[in-house]
């Protein structure tokens, strides 16, 4: 069998590569011209299963309406982008609705422990190297209030499968002294031992560079512009280099999944939202930091890398516009500022970054086969694509095979939206 998957981010390579794997002739066609070009550049570079609730939590509503006019608001609503969000942003509202929030939290979590499993295979198999660093993460918290009730719902995740660990003030410090600094302004943190670090970059381009010697065959600089429909199958891909023709169709594209099949009349329930990133070159040794920290209160992770720092976060909604606004790179900055405030690091020397993480309107990814006969997705994943990349490939591969899943698919069937958007 002949598939064409579209995309070639952390979930179209790792899709072709467990596709490969099961014996499938396996094309990858992408615009840009390499791997990982896009919202898989500069990302947050965590494998997070701890992070696996949607970003819609009770009272979002709130936190949403208040960003209108707020340059440096962490969750940002542009008024531009409301016309596109209507109908999405009801079903987004209604999923923040707590009963509905936890179960897609769950289900987001099982996927994304199932994802790190399959990712431990992929290493194995493949020997490829992506800056991996298994040292957990760091919740802090500022507030003594919040860091309770996070306190209080670790017992949950806990039974669910997540290594968490409740620390004090003076116990963060002693994991992590590079917050020495601002011990004084820390009420506690959650240690989160089963996260771990990696570029999602250069895994994307170490694995296209293993799956293209096992055959996989890649066509970058080539722009998929339409699907050729014809008796309620794709017939082909419609490139300006020509038509590319396969028995299969996967569509892993991010953010842009969405307007590429409403051309055919297939609706997903995705919207692009914005998040920045910062990279600084670190020549400090030892480096100011040794754990990735996720700041609850300014929405951001501050995370050490082989060759330095980077920072991200934010998230705003503001349709497909990519321009970089400098406010939201200024409010990265202060980021360091805060958690690392003798670190020196300088914000005008960093590299800053945007890319738009495909949302989907429950928080939970769509993976499996769409009304179109021959036609699968994988997307939606929001904030979680690099932790979850490899758990999604398999499940995918498992669909496209009819094979047993070793995970429950129909939390993620892209159907269960109906015709909405």
């Amino acid at each position: 069998m002949k598939i064409v998957v579209i995309g070639s981010g952390v979930i179209g390579v790792a899709t072709a590569y467990f596709l490969r794997r099961r014996g499938y002739e396996v094309t990858v066609i992408d615009r840009e011209n390499g791997p990982g070009r896009e919202t898989s550049f500069a990302n947050g570079a965590l494998l997070t299963p701890s992070m696996a609730s949607p970003w819609n939590a009770p009272g979002t509503w709130k936190v949403l309406l208040a960003s209108l006019g707020r340059s440096n608001a962490a969750m940002q609503l542009r008024l531009r982008a409301l016309p596109a969000l209507a109908g999405w942003g009801i079903t987004f509202l209604r999923n923040s609705r707590p009963k509905m929030f936890q179960h897609n939290a769950l289900c987001n979590l099982r996927l994304a422990l199932y994802s790190m499993e399959r990712m431990r295979t992929l290493r194995r198999e493949t020997r490829i190297d992506y800056g991996r660093a298994a040292r957990g993460t760091l919740n802090i918290f500022r507030d003594e209030a919040m860091w309770s009730h996070a306190a209080k719902s670790a017992q949950q995740w806990l039974r669910e499968g997540l290594s968490i660990c409740v620390l004090s003030r003076r116990e963060t410090i002693e994991l992590e002294s590079g917050l020495a600094p601002i011990a004084e302004r820390l009420a506690g943190a959650i240690y989160n031992e089963g996260d771990e670090t990696g570029d999602a970059y250069r895994f994307c381009v170490a694995l296209t560079d293993y799956a293209r010697q096992e055959g996989v065959e890649f066509r970058f600089r080539t722009e998929v512009s339409t699907l050729k429909l014809c008796a309620g199958r794709v017939i082909a891909a419609v490139t300006e280099q020509g038509p590319v023709v396969a028995d299969r169709y996967i569509v892993a594209a991010g953010s842009y999944s969405a307007p590429l099949l409403r051309r055919i009349g297939v609706h997903l329930p995705i919207r692009p939202v914005k998040g920045y990133s910062l990279t600084f070159d670190c020549q400090e040794t030892p480096r100011p930091l040794s754990i990735p920290v996720v700041d609850a209160q300014l929405r951001a992770v501050v995370v050490p890398l082989e060759s330095g720092i980077r920072v991200a976060g934010t998230a705003e909604f503001a349709g497909y516009n990519r321009t970089m606004k400098l406010d939201r790179v200024r409010a990265l900055g202060m980021v360091v500022k805060e958690v690392l405030p003798q670190a020196h690091l300088d914000a005008a020397t960093a590299r800053s970054w945007c890319g738009l993480r495909p949302m989907s309107a429950d928080g939970v990814p769509l993976i499996g086969r769409m009304q179109v006969e021959n036609l699968m997705v994988s997307t939606g994943h929001g904030h979680l694509g690099w932790t979850m990349a490899a758990g999604s490939a398999q499940l995918l591969t498992d669909l496209v095979s009819g094979d047993y899943s070793s995970i429950d698919p129909a939390p993620y069937d892209p159907k269960r939206f109906g015709r909405a958007e």
